[in-house]
């Protein structure tokens, strides 16, 4: 059976090792795991401000997309708990903002936001999770726990960062349509997921969780079966915003569960699927934003034959599912043979990563026949050539160049790696 050496020459050095280092001791420091994240998001945030002119509140997307990314910032530098909690917060916030831009606050009829309902329930939580964390280990610092049993540490920190990440996503679909392109749906379910849901859980449970073995049964469990249902989610979904969003939570359980085999194979893997699935599904988002704009409808009957009026938009959504589903040449095949190759290492595992795949590949199929194929069904505005070009050539062309380095991205993750086993 391949062994991990196939992925990664062992004392290879990675480019990237001369930024490794503190930035405030004791409060800030870029490691290999929080460098990785910091590439990806830096590629996010320039493809995101570029496609801001074509936006609804220019200004104001400019301006709340900045402070959300200085906030990422210091979420993915953060050493201890205090700041660690303080910029998760804080991106929360502005994710939060970002999520009013997509419309109306005052019509606001179902779903959660990050600071009421499931994101407040979720910022108890962490708070509570890191502080038991910080009593326990005597220290504010992020480091490994040694104590073989931390009571109600690893529930309350999944429970924040699960409930978080749903508010967040949330947010997007909680206002009427607002029927002009925007960026906060593919700012939440690509940059927002994979700062405030993704990043956390690796950092706590792939580093500082790692040496206990008590949650990851439990978490297995939870994470199969939300992945399959919020699958079907996306599957039975008539609001096309909302469908690709249950679609975003359910990479998101599948990369947990993945990621709570524990092995150097699953982290690496899940760490990069985590980086392809943010830009995709960025692409996804910004192809649904542009559709929704041309339309002025959000709902999947009412909606039809795209393609013929829209052709950037439909290209760009057949590259970013393709990305999804692990097809090559893109960065996602990589992540994909990592994660089967993880995935095999359980004896039920293989089941749901097939179930899940053909959950995704029908949703997304279905999306895109309901959107793109058939006839035109009402008025559809003229594409916007400027953004969905960039658009286009900065997803296919980073995805690329993703797959292209995925041996110095690999070799970078390996000394973060190094202490799982097989």
């Amino acid at each position: 059976m391949p062994s991990d050496s196939l992925f990664s020459a062992p004392g290879s050095a990675s480019p990237f090792t001369g930024l490794l280092g503190p930035i405030v001791l004791d409060f800030f420091a870029v490691d290999e795991l929080s460098l990785a994240f910091l590439v990806c998001v830096a590629i996010l945030a320039a493809l995101l401000i570029l496609c801001t002119p074509a936006s609804t509140s220019f200004f104001r997307h400019l301006v709340l997309l900045l402070f959300f990314f200085i906030g990422v910032f210091g979420l993915l530098t953060a050493v201890n708990v205090v700041t660690f909690f303080g910029c998760w917060e804080l991106c929360s916030l502005f994710a939060w903002a970002i999520g009013q831009t997509a419309g109306d606050a005052e019509v606001a009829n179902e779903g959660v936001v990050p600071f009421q309902a499931a994101g407040a329930l979720g910022s108890f939580a962490m708070f509570f999770g890191l502080a038991l964390l910080a009593i326990d280990r005597r220290s504010l610092l992020l480091g490994p726990a040694d104590a073989a049993h931390l009571g109600p540490v690893a529930p309350l920190l999944l429970l924040g960062i699960v409930l978080k990440t749903y508010g967040m996503l949330s947010e997007e679909w909680n206002h009427r349509e607002a029927h002009g392109f925007n960026v906060a749906g593919a700012t939440l379910a690509g940059a927002g997921v994979l700062s405030v849901g993704l990043y956390p859980f690796f950092r706590l449970f792939g580093q500082v969780l790692a040496g206990i073995s008590s949650w990851r049964e439990p978490v297995d469990w939870i994470a199969g079966v939300f992945t399959i249902l919020t699958a079907l989610a996306a599957l039975g979904e008539v609001d096309f915003r909302r469908a690709l969003s249950y679609g975003v939570f359910s990479q998101f359980w599948l990369l947990i569960l993945v990621g709570s085999i524990g092995t150097r194979l699953a982290m690496l893997g899940a760490v990069i699927g985590a980086a392809a699935d943010a830009l995709a599904f960025t692409g996804l988002f910004l192809a649904l934003s542009a559709a929704e704009e041309a339309t002025a409808q959000i709902l999947l009957r009412r909606v039809g034959g795209l393609a013929q009026r829209l052709p950037l938009t439909a290209t760009l959504f057949v590259v970013c599912a393709v990305s999804i589903v692990g097809l090559p040449p893109l960065s996602s095949f990589v992540a994909d043979g990592l994660l089967s190759m993880a995935a095999a290492s359980s004896s039920w595992l293989p089941l749901i990563w097939m179930v899940v795949g053909g959950l995704t590949m029908a949703y997304l199929v279905r999306l895109f026949a309901a959107l793109f194929l058939g006839e035109l069904r009402g008025p559809v505005k003229a594409e916007r050539r400027w953004p969905l070009v960039l658009a286009n050539g900065g997803v296919v062309g980073t995805l690329v160049l993703m797959a292209t380095l995925a041996t110095s991205l690999l070799t970078l993750l390996e000394s973060m790696a190094s202490s799982f086993p097989g």
